[in-house]
């Protein structure tokens, strides 16, 4: 029995980090992924029905037996794949390396230990030698770059290369707060690609990633490079905030639609006066769920309760 991968489940995007490492490791190693992803969806059940009763947090094992794929935590120990052959030894050497740097780089435990770690041993190399302060210092800086470099990746989709969910809530909250202070506009765009299950059933997992890829693209060439935060929240769900007026937000989403030919819905809300965070999220998510009871491929924007709809 080998083990691939090890991690600790506390919250449930724990549980989604370790669904897509898993479903990574059946695809690399030949197995069925569409069988191994009905699979999952039990083991992941079962697991946070475990989680909550030990009131504890979980370690998780992903393990290879011949030509077999294991989720084993506690006294458990489940099927999710089997495989058509046995994988070779360099196939499971790459596996493991990859899920092993996957999941360092997205464990916010992991990485808020680093940086304990590394400000304990400089300021204990401090006290030791004052004649070091100048080298000292240089290091703190090259580690702090490190770590802003590893907190970027964990906030980063890996798939499109967008921000996560993570790096969304924190980019919004940042230009929540920044814009009400200053005074400036800010416009936050929600976009859901328009039957993209159909798509990734009819033409397969790997097709289904380029056209995400594809979707990321178009936002990415629609909105301003280090200014706007394009955004990919999970599955076929994007989000844009924009440093913009309503105006503006209406013509990124225009080029986006064309960019899809026309199979995305949008919804675009402007920020208020005295309104919270949470209630631009839910007027932009309710011109977004407009759109798509319209009949989807179009934007609605909400612009003082008044609703704007186009289609290209």
């Amino acid at each position: 029995m080998q083990n691939l991968l090890t991690l600790t489940i506390i919250v449930e995007p724990d549980r989604q980090r370790l669904a897509r490492f898993a479903m990574d490791a059946v695809e690399a190693l030949g197995g069925n992924v569409f069988a191994s992803a009905n699979m999952l969806e039990g083991l992941l059940r079962r697991l946070r029905e475990d989680g909550v009763q030990a009131k504890l947090p979980v370690e998780v094992n992903l393990q290879l037996d011949e030509q077999s794929l294991y989720l084993a935590w506690g006294e458990r120990q489940e099927a999710l794949a089997k495989l058509a052959q046995p994988p070779s030894a360099d196939a499971i050497k790459a596996i493991a390396t990859r899920l092993k740097n996957a999941s360092e780089s997205t464990d916010s435990i992991l990485l808020k230990r680093r940086n304990e770690q590394i400000i304990a041993d400089l300021e204990s190399a401090k006290q030791r030698a004052r004649a070091e302060m100048e080298e000292l210092e240089t290091l703190l800086e090259m580690k702090k770059n490190e770590l802003n470099k590893s907190i970027l990746a964990a906030q980063t989709d890996a798939l499109t290369g967008l921000y996560n969910r993570s790096g969304y809530d924190t980019r919004l909250r940042e230009a929540f707060l920044r814009c009400k202070h200053q005074g400036e506009p800010l416009c936050l765009i929600l976009l859901d690609l328009d039957k993209f299950k159909e798509v990734n059933d009819t033409h397969g997992h790997q097709y289904g990633d380029e056209y995400l890829k594809r979707m990321a693209n178009a936002i990415r060439t629609s909105v301003r490079e280090h200014v706007d935060h394009p955004c990919r929240m999970g599955g076929d769900e994007f989000a844009v905030i924009l440093y913009s007026d309503l105006a503006t937000a209406q013509r990124v989403a225009s080029k986006i639609l064309g960019l899809m030919e026309n199979k995305v819905s949008i919804g675009i809300a402007q920020m208020q006066e005295n309104e919270s965070t949470e209630s631009l999220v839910g007027r932009a998510d309710a011109v977004l769920y407009e759109a798509k009871h319209l009949g989807r491929g179009r934007f609605v924007s909400d612009k003082n309760k008044e609703l704007t709809a186009k289609a290209i």
